[in-house]
């Protein structure tokens, strides 16, 4: 039987969604009947499936690249140095790195990653292909419903003022409210929101966010919702007019951030949340002692929630895997260089 290129197209497009959107991870949870004990050996590990599906994927990649026209493919890449500066810096991390091997294995996987975003870019139209990860995370969604009602033991975690929060089949619930919350910002963007179809989709992602309960994706759907109507009242075909509509829009932001700053403490309290952002700024104040003995480079890529190093944190706290925050996260895997080359990327970007 031969397999034509479109039917490896969609093959590839679910292996993606399947890896990345946690339906794997479900799968993985379900079948071993719980997460791991032992989640800082866990989170060194690494899963032996994972690795063999991201591989598979990282191929696929590649064969389907080698199939793109290859004036456009060059164009494209040669507008990605930046990238390569971000991969060739993770990958020096690997010879300071506390643990090298793991810092390895992290770079093939952040590899991958942008490889198969890089191939799913070039291969399938940009409406077409955000409509479908939506309609993803919707079927996610729709999955961590039930699994509420048939398994709450597994869709429903947390302990004392935060138990029975909604995680579904995703990994945590931070997580999972970050997805059902780019869902629903794609289907605004898009203008998904007049069929009923569409209007079932958004008040089943809104009832999984509520039920979430995560602040910060709470945050990203209301700003977001509000930056598609300002950008989409202000749109115009002229250019003159469209750069003095930015510059209001510049305008409007700074002000918001302004009254966001001077409202904090009544923002917080309509939140739910205490000045503590929920412990995160004790996590951050720890975190920091272990920042200022690695300053510049860090500890190398994603070495240091698997090594030695975060020992004195896991006795004062626990083991948490993550910082809950991007710029300190940035800070232990590459100092202070990777968040300048970081910062210089997203500028890259957003010009």
């Amino acid at each position: 039987m031969k397999v034509s290129i479109e039917q490896l197209k969609r093959v590839y497009l679910f292996t993606a969604v399947f890896y990345y959107f946690g339906f794997m991870n479900f799968v993985s949870r379900f079948v071993s009947g719980g997460k791991a004990e032992d989640l800082m050996s866990a989170n060194a590990a690494g899963s032996l499936a994972k690795q063999l599906v991201g591989v598979l994927l990282l191929g696929l990649s590649i064969f389907l690249l080698l199939k793109v026209n290859k004036k456009l493919l060059y164009s494209m890449l040669k507008a990605s140095y930046w990238w390569a500066i971000i991969i060739g810096f993770f990958a020096l991390s690997i010879y300071w790195s506390y643990e090298p091997s793991i810092s390895f294995r992290r770079l093939i996987a952040f590899i991958t990653l942008i490889v198969v975003s890089f191939c799913l870019v070039c291969t399938f139209e940009p409406k077409s292909l955000l409509y479908f990860l939506a309609k993803t995370i919707f079927v996610a969604a729709i999955l961590g419903l039930m699994l509420m009602v048939i398994a709450p033991n597994m869709a429903l975690q947390g302990s004392g003022d935060r138990a029975n929060m909604f995680v579904g089949i995703m990994g945590d619930k931070n997580g999972g409210a970050r997805l059902y919350a780019y869902a629903i910002l794609i289907l605004a963007g898009l203008g998904r929101y007049q069929t009923r179809q569409d209007k079932f989709k958004l008040f089943i992602l809104s009832v999984c966010l509520v039920f979430a309960n995560s602040a910060t994706a709470i945050v990203m759907v209301v700003a977001g919702l509000g930056l598609i109507l300002l950008f989409k009242v202000l749109h115009t075909r002229s250019a003159n007019m469209n750069l003095r509509r930015f510059f209001l829009i510049t305008v409007l932001l700074m002000l918001a951030s302004m009254a966001a700053y001077f409202l904090y403490a009544f923002l917080l309290e309509l939140l739910g949340r205490d000045p503590t952002l929920t412990n995160r700024t004790v996590i951050w104040e720890l975190l920091s002692e272990s920042i200022d003995k690695k300053p510049w480079l860090g500890y190398g890529f994603g070495a240091f929630w698997s090594s030695d190093a975060v020992l004195g944190f896991v006795e004062r706290w626990g083991f948490i895997g993550n910082a809950h925050s991007g710029y300190y996260e940035t800070l232990l895997n590459g100092g202070i260089i990777g968040l300048v080359l970081m910062v210089l990327l997203s500028l890259k970007i957003i010009k």
